[in-house]
């Protein structure tokens, strides 16, 4: 690898750095091999977490000069992927200090974390490298072309291309709501109510379920059975049970998709017929709520 902490210098926003980063490897393969790409970027080492209630960390020193990154123990190889990306991230955003013993440690919330206007600042750092984590892993210059291969927005799409980036089917599926021309919409969900949603602010209609929610009972989900690991095929849905739908206003045509997953998770995808009115879409604006 050719790629330095040189062509990194005072680079400041996960994008930017990113970009730089495939500047110097534009022959990355797929998947990203993400261990390889932190020791070339001064990463010493990626060692076991032991301190329980996290699930990564890393150990730098003030300027940053050296790093060893944490990973918790017995962790599934694309979750293992992304917190390595992320705290590479923490390692090569300048703003990003470490706290106590020159350290970063990260739960499973702060890599949930996705709002990278929130007014707390260690928050927004946490959203900042996960980004830079999603970016990397799953690099929109050759995403873009993949997430549109197919006719229709496909769940089994998703699921095909989280095994060949080697990341969660979650990350994969956000990238999807990102980079997908049509509008779509993608939801977790556990033992029948709602985790979390994605969709495009301005390309999808607002969705009127709120986090924590059951799934609609009208929903795939919910009114036939699902064989485990296995996605459905897609079926026109009820738009009004899942949208914010006004009085005297006609419901969008609404399909929905389902992936029914181990321990009572289950993946969504919903997808409206698009308009000519459409705007374009705005990569980087999630709507969660």
């Amino acid at each position: 690898m050719a790629v330095s902490r040189i062509d990194l210098a005072d680079v400041g926003s996960p994008e930017r750095l990113v970009i730089e980063i495939f500047k110097a490897e534009p022959d990355l393969p797929i998947p990203i091999p993400v261990e390889k790409l932190a020791i070339q970027l001064g990463i010493e080492e990626i060692k076991e977490l032991e301190s329980d209630g996290f699930i990564g960390g890393l150990i730098t020193n003030e300027t940053k000069s050296r790093g060893v990154v944490l990973v918790q123990r017995r962790m599934k190889a694309e979750r293992r992927r992304f917190t390595i990306g992320h705290e590479l991230g923490h390692f090569l955003i300048p703003a990003h200090r470490p706290g106590k013993e020159d350290r970063f440690l990260c739960s499973m919330s702060d890599l949930l974390e996705l709002d990278p206007k929130i007014a707390d600042m260690r928050r927004r750092w946490e959203a900042e490298a996960n980004r830079f984590s999603s970016l990397l892993l799953v690099p929109p210059h050759h995403f873009r072309k993949e997430a549109n291969s197919s006719r229709d927005p496909d769940l089994g799409e998703v699921v095909r291309l989280a095994e060949r980036y080697e990341v969660s089917k979650e990350v994969l599926g956000r990238a999807y709501v990102d980079y997908r021309e049509e509008p779509v919409a993608f939801v977790v969900t556990h033992n029948g109510r709602v985790l979390r949603y994605f969709y495009r602010k301005g390309s999808f209609p607002f969705i009127s379920v709120r986090w924590g929610d059951p799934v609609p009972k009208a929903s795939l989900l919910i009114r036939k059975n699902h064989e485990q690991s296995v996605t459905s095929e897609i079926e026109e849905t009820d738009a009004a049970q899942w949208l914010d739908v006004s009085r005297g206003h006609r419901a969008p045509t609404l399909f929905e998709q389902v992936h029914r997953q181990q321990q009572g998770y289950a993946l969504i995808l919903l997808s409206v017929e698009p308009s000519e009115e459409d705007d374009e879409a705005d990569d980087s604006n999630w709507n969660r709520r």
